[in-house]
């Protein structure tokens, strides 16, 4: 990796770079505003009366927050409302050597508008359910559409997928709709292999009983399902329960493994989610038609006991990240109202002679169904509750739940507050926010782990970036930039340009009023048929005295990154990532370099 110690001048990289497509008037922009390493948390919360719909013009007066059952002071405080635009703006042309993540530019007027993305998970929905998701959402989109709403349509299923980025166009996401197909992958099934090529996916970590074996966290002990003759070995054990053992083993393993790697996978994608629309300004929505995975697995036998999982670390700490990208979650069960077994009309109970057969196998199959079903939407309740959102569960109108979901997400407050216990210690803390307004509810965020920032690094966070250009995820806008690579002379670098937006990296304070930052630049050249072909990695440092940050703050961070290449066509995937706080931004760009000139006779 090479380093640098740059000094930051007040040349603007890639000024002029954007021709708009026509004149536009003079717009305010919001003031820049360099983010840096202080302890406000920001809760953003919505408050509804008793018919659902927003409250608004309260004032901070009107709120009492409190960490811990400790009274907090709300240092800062902004009412966020959806509304029309008075003159619509085009988003500027990008030159094809030009790139940027930032939804400034490629997304104008978003900071007026309502921003959601509608998930389907056909990763953990049958594919039946799947297809009635699909009817639902284009019900919702036939209907009068809400022009201050902007949607993206993304489909997961052994990876993310963008059907349709951001846009205000129902027929655009009508088309994205009528493209999918209902699929079901096949780590979502039992004993299904592991087909994503994403590092995203990372290695299940799951809380196991003391007594289980044959998994992560398993004991030396005997397998509780071995059959007694088989445990005292001997030539007490037939062959045929040998065999069984043997498949019931298998069967249970397949299980473990498929389900493991199911709720990884989940959790990396909504990961992938809250850093694709962290780069929104405020309060963003996320609708999550699934039929979700358990919060926990219990076995009630001894020979299930190996198969029991408690996934609610993983889902806290991604619940945690979603609330700090401000990504509200509401969880709609795509499966609508199912019946349990019991109400099954084809499950008689009856035995082939016609006889009662209600026995302890079927009390005990009906009580292992109600607890996963119970804690399937217990998982999916609470990272909608924790994150702000809503749960929708038991329900045939999905239609309407989309609806209401977008309705109540039209006015929200955004209040700050620097917490009163200042050790960073990693632990959650509560938060409880009240409203003096009789009748009403209010959604927000329910705490936060209390993690320093520079601690990023633990649980191998310095991969973090590298993988998720590797991986080709989605955009993260974490940390914004623009980016260009002008065609190279012939055996000539091709050098990437960037410039970052400041205010969405941090600073530290030094001795003698210098503010200081370090940044770290990734290249990765990929031919068209996606094998890596080349990656540069440079890190940049930079200690600025007051004049000169007070300047930056309102223009960029430059930085050249050169990379050599064969002639050829490559998709350069950049990266920026903040040292400080581990936070970073990614983008793609195409680029050509060219070969020798044959020379003229």
């Amino acid at each position: 990796m090479k380093r640098f110690v740059v000094q930051i001048t007040l040349l603007v990289v890639l000024t002029g770079a954007l021709v708009a497509q026509q004149a536009t008037p003079a717009t305010k922009e919001p003031e820049l505003a360099v983010r840096v390493t202080t302890r406000m948390v920001l809760v953003d919360a919505i408050v509804l009366d008793r018919e659902g719909h927003p409250v608004k013009g309260l004032k901070a007066d009107d709120f009492t927050l409190t960490e811990g059952g400790v009274p907090q002071r709300i240092a800062s405080f902004s009412e966020h409302v959806s509304e029309g635009v008075t003159q619509a703006r085009m988003p500027p042309v990008i030159p094809p050597h030009v790139t940027t993540n930032r939804p400034a530019v490629t997304q104008v007027n978003a900071e007026h508008q309502t921003i959601a993305v509608l998930m389907l998970d056909g990763l953990n929905t049958p594919a039946q359910d799947q297809i009635y998701v699909k009817q639902q959402m284009l019900k919702f989109l036939a209907r009068e559409y809400d022009p201050n709403t902007k949607l993206a349509v993304i489909a997961l299923t052994n990876k993310l997928a963008v059907l349709q980025n951001f846009t205000q166009d129902p027929q655009a996401l009508r088309a994205a709709l009528n493209r999918y197909l209902a699929e079901t992958p096949a780590m979502a099934r039992s004993g299904g292999q592991l087909e994503t090529t994403s590092p995203l996916a990372y290695a299940p970590v799951v809380t196991m009983p003391a007594q289980a074996t044959g998994g992560p966290g398993s004991s030396s002990g005997p397998d509780p399902g071995l059959p007694a003759t088989l445990a005292a070995g001997g030539s007490n054990a037939s062959i045929a329960e040998d065999i069984a053992y043997m498949m019931d083993r298998f069967q249970r393993e397949s299980e473990n493994f498929s389900r493991d790697t199911r709720v990884s996978t989940t959790l990396a994608a909504l990961e992938q989610i809250s850093r694709f629309m962290s780069g929104q300004n405020g309060r963003k929505v996320l609708l999550w038609f699934s039929t979700g995975f358990p919060f926990s697995v219990q076995g009630d036998s001894p020979s299930a006991m190996e198969a029991e999982r408690n996934y609610g670390d993983q889902i806290r700490r991604t619940i945690n990240l979603l609330n700090d990208a401000h990504v509200a979650t509401y969880t709609i069960d795509a499966s609508g109202l199912t019946p349990t077994s019991m109400g099954d009309p084809s499950i008689s109970g009856r035995d082939a002679n016609g006889n009662i057969h209600h026995g302890i196998d079927t009390n005990r199959a009906l009580s292992e169904e109600s607890f996963q079903r119970f804690s399937t939407h217990d998982a999916m309740e609470t990272i909608a509750r924790d994150t702000g959102g809503r749960y929708f569960g038991n329900t045939n109108d999905l239609d309407g739940a989309i609806q209401s979901a977008l309705r109540e997400s039209s006015s929200y407050y955004m209040l700050g507050y620097y917490p009163g216990n200042k050790k960073w210690d990693g632990k959650f803390r509560n938060i409880k926010l009240q409203v003096n307004r009789q009748g009403t509810q209010l959604r927000y965020r329910r705490g936060y782990f209390a993690i320093n920032p520079s601690d990023w690094r633990k649980d191998k966070g310095e991969r973090t970036l590298t993988a998720s250009l590797t991986a080709n995820s989605l955009p993260s806008t974490e940390v914004t930039f623009m980016a260009r690579a002008l065609p190279p002379s012939p055996n000539a670098d091709t050098v990437v340009e960037f410039a970052v937006d400041p205010a969405t990296i941090s600073f530290q304070a030094e001795a003698e009023n210098h503010h200081f930052s370090t940044l770290q630049f990734e290249v990765q050249a990929f031919s068209p048929e996606g094998k890596l072909v080349k990656a540069e990695v440079q890190s940049a440092e930079a200690s600025l005295p007051e004049p000169t940050y007070e300047r930056v703050r309102k223009q960029v961070m430059p930085m050249s990154v050169p990379i050599r290449l064969a002639p050829g066509k490559y998709v350069l995937r950049l990266g920026v990532r903040d040292n400080l706080t581990g936070l970073f931004g990614t983008s793609d760009l195409a680029v050509e370099v060219p070969g020798k000139q044959e020379s003229k006779r």
